[in-house]
């Protein structure tokens, strides 16, 4: 009898060690949102010239920022790029935590503007609130800068705003917005007021910046087979450059 005692509190243990990290990796006040459905009017679609190699493409399938180098980014395959955030933040003793009411998952892209340096997609994003359709204006602009590419995702009226990437192979931070190392299946809240223009690079050596600086901002690795980037203002921007990694 003693010895099964013993087995069942070795067991439980264990139970505990197993599930204690999983716990502490997960509960970091990153809520996870899904993309959802993406949808591109044919006038839309293409590939597009910033200048100096950089290119974006818009297909049905997402978006795609390249380099003469080859790819930087690609939003999530078959998902929409963004999603709109309702609710707010509190604070725990080390992190701020999301609070989502509701999110708009759902994106349609009905227009381009093309100029030199610059374009720019309009259209929607939208979801059900309470039983009701709700959609924001929401602008995608890709403007080509000295660095390489500024990438603007504005859902007018969100309190968040959530840009869904592709999974980026080695993901790794840039001290002191994350971590000296691999980020995988973990979330993370970038630092401070760094990172706008070096929060992270990847395996596919290209520096990927979050801003802006003034907002709380999370990269959530957590999901298969993407990368989610949380920005509580209205406006999410990225910096995007194919330079290698110093090292």
């Amino acid at each position: 009898m003693v010895a099964l005692v013993v087995s069942v509190a070795a067991a439980a243990v264990l139970g505990l060690v197993a599930w204690l990290p999983g716990v502490l990796r997960t509960d970091i006040g990153l809520v996870e949102v899904s993309p959802g459905l993406f949808t591109l009017d044919p006038a839309a679609k293409g590939v597009a010239t910033l200048g100096r190699g950089y290119t974006v493409a818009a297909y049905q399938s997402g978006f795609r920022v390249s380099a003469s180098s080859g790819p930087l980014v690609d939003s999530i395959t078959r998902g929409s790029p963004v999603s709109a955030l309702l609710g707010d933040l509190g604070e725990r003793a080390d992190h701020p935590v999301e609070h989502v009411q509701a999110s708009l998952d759902h994106v349609h892209i009905a227009a381009v503007d093309i100029e030199p340096g610059r374009t720019a997609y309009t259209g929607e994003v939208y979801g059900d609130v309470d039983g009701q359709r709700r959609a924001l204006p929401l602008t995608l602009t890709f403007i080509l800068t000295t660095a390489g590419v500024h990438v603007t995702a504005h859902a007018e009226g969100a309190d968040g705003v959530v840009v869904h990437l592709d999974a980026m192979p080695a993901t790794t931070g840039f001290p002191p917005a994350l971590p000296d190392g691999n980020l995988r299946m973990r979330g993370w809240w970038i630092t401070g007021g760094g990172g706008e223009q070096r929060a992270f690079t990847s395996a596919r050596r290209s520096v990927v910046g979050v801003g802006p600086a003034t907002a709380h901002r999370g990269v959530d690795l957590r999901p298969d087979g993407r990368l989610d980037i949380h920005v509580w203002s209205e406006r999410a921007t990225l910096t995007l450059s194919g330079v290698p990694r110093a090292g």
